[in-house]
């Protein structure tokens, strides 16, 4: 196999990481430093407040806010809740007699508490919502986007290897996996694939597997998807290898009138892939297809313009030598200095 690495950075990633990549103790420590500067924020504007004279209810608004700025700059729900809550013993030790104590004199507050957690919960989550449903249309159309130059990217393959290039390239920048690719020569016989590894989390050895092997023949034979997440028919499960489970995704790709290679995308610890990350793989799938028919025709035409114009100078040579050369190698081999040496001899 002919393997690329590629490092990517967490960062940047276009797909949710796997949990053992998530480090808890950053994960923990930066979610809650921001969680304590918003508290802390409102707790100092809520004292200045009291000062200043003015009510409990502009004061309980404030720790409301404080749970929805917690919500939109951590991650996930936990922090939001988490300041839904603190913020009701906050508010109770600071502002509700008798002070600097969790005790409450009066029942009416007891409500207070019960609407203010609830209003702050309700918020929290909905802004939680919010940020995600955002940053996923970001993800999707940065993945448009990725298509978009991918489609480019083929428009200006001088030869068919920049063509498995581009598209192992992409595909490991959009999906974030291990991508295998190969092509069938002119003998309808698949090629040594190129495997494109992510992070080398070592996925890239399961397309050294037999079945996996078996897998990829299968796929290119029937012109379907196969592997994980794709339902077998009774015909494939009459081969053992076909029977066992894949570790990976393939996908045919598929010209005009022939199968001209075969995708495979590794699933890390044998995920299934959405029924997005598939529409993306086809899409790339029938991108590549386009790319490699136009380079097979530009091949061919090529090849037939310079067997065109071999024929014109045989042509040409004949009539001034009077001879009667079928091919340019003929008369190449006859004026060559070894067989003239071979002649005298």
């Amino acid at each position: 196999m002919i393997e690329r690495n590629f490092y990517k950075d967490k960062k940047a990633k276009l797909y949710h990481q796997n949990e053992e990549e998530i480090h808890l103790k950053s994960y923990v420590f930066g979610n809650g430093i921001r969680l304590l500067i918003s508290l802390g924020t409102m707790t100092a504007i809520a004292l200045f407040f009291e000062k200043s004279g003015m009510d409990n209810t502009s004061i309980i608004v404030l720790y409301v806010m404080a749970a929805i700025l917690t919500a939109r700059f951590t991650e996930g729900y936990i922090f939001g809740t988490i300041a839904s809550v603190v913020s009701i013993f906050i508010y109770n030790f600071l502002f509700i007699a008798p002070r600097y104590t969790f005790s409450v004199e009066q029942k009416m507050y007891t409500l207070s508490f019960i609407v203010m957690v609830t209003v702050s919960l309700l918020a929290s989550g909905i802004t939680s919502k919010l940020k995600k449903r955002v940053e996923q249309e970001k993800i999707q159309a940065k993945k448009m986007e990725m298509l978009y130059n991918t489609d480019g990217s083929f428009l200006k393959a001088r030869d068919i290897e920049q063509v498995i290039e581009n598209c192992g390239e992409n595909l490991v920048n959009i999906l974030g996996k291990t991508v295998l690719i190969t092509i069938a020569d002119e003998r309808r016989n698949l090629m040594e694939p190129h495997v494109y590894i992510c992070n080398s989390n070592g996925s890239e050895n399961l397309f050294r597997l037999v079945k996996e092997r078996e897998v990829i023949k299968e796929c290119f034979r029937t012109a379907k998807p196969k592997g994980i997440g794709v339902k077998l028919k009774s015909s494939d499960c009459e081969n053992k290898l076909l029977k066992s489970e894949s570790n990976a995704y393939y996908v045919p790709i598929k010209g005009n009138y022939l199968t001209l290679g075969v995708i495979g995308v590794a699933c890390y610890k044998r995920e299934i892939l959405s029924d997005e990350e598939k529409k993306i793989i086809k899409i790339v799938a029938e991108q590549t297809a386009i790319a490699l028919e136009r380079e097979n025709i530009y091949t061919r035409r090529h090849r037939a313009i310079i067997e065109g114009e071999g024929e014109k100078l045989v042509q040409k040579i004949n009539r001034i030598t009077g001879s009667n050369y079928a091919t340019l190698d003929d008369f190449l081999y006859d004026n060559s200095t070894v067989n003239k040496l071979s002649d005298e001899d």
